[in-house]
């Protein structure tokens, strides 16, 4: 009961600050079908881009409408290395030169150009995912299980989300 009243004063106070990430990186080794009522408490949140970043996980096709779903497997180096690549033979084909590299070619060869606003992770290591995208981006380490994810854990994140002043390297 106390748990239940709990939940009910959480969801009316991160509803009422009303600010929410619009993209959410998770980092995991698998999921569960808690993963599937995460999905669905973000819907519910307004939030429109999830990113799962794990080397374990297959990319499975989950039932959500509006909701943008990516997959990353590559770690943050091989990403910025295949960049590198591919601007180097960019300009072997005489397609660029290098004075005309910048950042917007740069991040158009990346895996994922949406920068995420918050990202997930359970334990206490520096995700090496999306190394280039996730500079500005809030991190968030957590004990979450997301096999048996709950609607509270998901409600602390939001929370812990909104408790923080975004300066994007301000």
């Amino acid at each position: 009961m106390l748990r239940f009243l709990y939940q009910l004063l959480l969801e009316r106070d991160v509803k009422k600050k009303g600010k929410f990430p619009k993209h959410i990186m998770i980092i995991c080794s698998e999921l569960g079908e808690g993963f599937q009522k995460f999905l669905n408490w973000c819907k519910k949140f307004g939030i429109q881009e999830i990113t799962i970043c794990s080397r374990n996980i297959k990319k499975i096709n989950y039932d959500i409408d509006g909701i943008k779903i990516n997959f990353v497997d590559k770690s943050g180096r091989e990403e910025i290395i295949d960049a590198i690549r591919k601007i180097a033979e960019k300009a072997m084909r005489g397609e660029i030169k290098a004075e005309e590299v910048n950042e917007d070619i740069f991040e158009s060869l990346l895996i994922l150009r949406s920068q995420p606003d918050m990202i997930v992770k359970a334990g206490k290591e520096v995700p090496e995912f999306m190394i280039w995208q996730s500079i500005y981006s809030e991190l968030l380490f957590m004990d979450v299980d997301w096999k048996t994810i709950r609607y509270i854990d998901f409600l602390r994140m939001i929370k812990e989300y909104q408790r923080r002043e975004r300066r994007y390297g301000r």
